[in-house]
């Protein structure tokens, strides 16, 4: 378990998130919950890891699987591993790394185009190039994105991103490890992002969890304008 004095600084850092865990820090932005992972390290040294979580899927356990995540990195791209014993003295250089990596998530209207920018340089880093195990739940994330926004450009935008990445798919390779062809998995991801209404009304009954009730909101906007929130859009459904 994670030392409490270390959570409460993480989170005095980052007051917009909330403890979701022991050893996690969440908040809830519309269609997914994202935060800070305090991940233990042997014994003696921990690191931060920021992840994000979908409230689209309809179990838990698919729900724990994150659609990405990034550890937080130091000076010149090296690993930023903390000394339990050196917390006290690397805090402060740790928490500024990451709200110069993660600050753009940790506000309560995010950008839609500066996510976009910044999952498409993630993407760009992952090693090796064109990995389907790294990119598909990226992939999902997009798609997802662009069907709450209700936003043609993007979810066109994201298919186009899709086609053009599987051409570099090895067919054999991906069907191990998936038990499907890039083709086959490709149209059950396009079925799966058709239906908004239904998507918004399994969001909002997944929002009902106990924890996630807890957790401080935050809303995607585009030009400075949050997007309704899951609740208001699932009552309107029903008016």
């Amino acid at each position: 378990m994670v030392e409490k004095e270390i959570i409460d600084d993480w989170q005095e850092r980052f007051p917009i998130l909330s403890p979701y865990t022991p050893s996690t820090l969440y908040m809830k932005v519309d269609i997914v919950l994202w935060g800070l992972r305090i991940d233990k390290i042997f014994s003696k040294q921990y690191r931060i890891i920021f992840e994000c979580l979908p409230l689209w899927e309809d179990s838990v356990q698919k729900r724990n699987i994150p659609v990405f995540y990034t550890e937080l990195w130091g000076k010149n791209g090296t690993q930023f591993f903390i000394d339990y014993v050196s917390h006290d003295r690397l805090f402060q250089s740790a928490s500024d790394f990451a709200g110069k990596q993660f600050g753009l998530f940790f506000k309560d209207k995010v950008m839609t185009s500066d996510v976009w920018k910044w999952l498409d340089q993630l993407s760009s880093s992952l090693i090796p190039k064109h990995n389907p195990i790294n990119l598909y739940r990226i992939f999902e994330f997009k798609l997802a994105l662009a069907l709450f926004l209700d936003d043609k450009y993007l979810m066109d935008k994201a298919k186009k991103e899709i086609d053009a990445e599987i051409r570099h798919w090895d067919v054999l390779r991906f069907q191990k490890l998936f038990s499907k062809s890039p083709d086959e998995w490709r149209a059950e991801l396009y079925a799966k992002f058709e239906n908004r209404d239904s998507f918004i009304r399994l969001v909002a009954s997944n929002m009902k969890d106990k924890r996630i009730i807890r957790l401080k909101e935050a809303h995607f906007c585009t030009s400075g304008i949050p997007e309704k929130s899951f609740w208001k859009q699932f009552i309107e459904i029903f008016k």
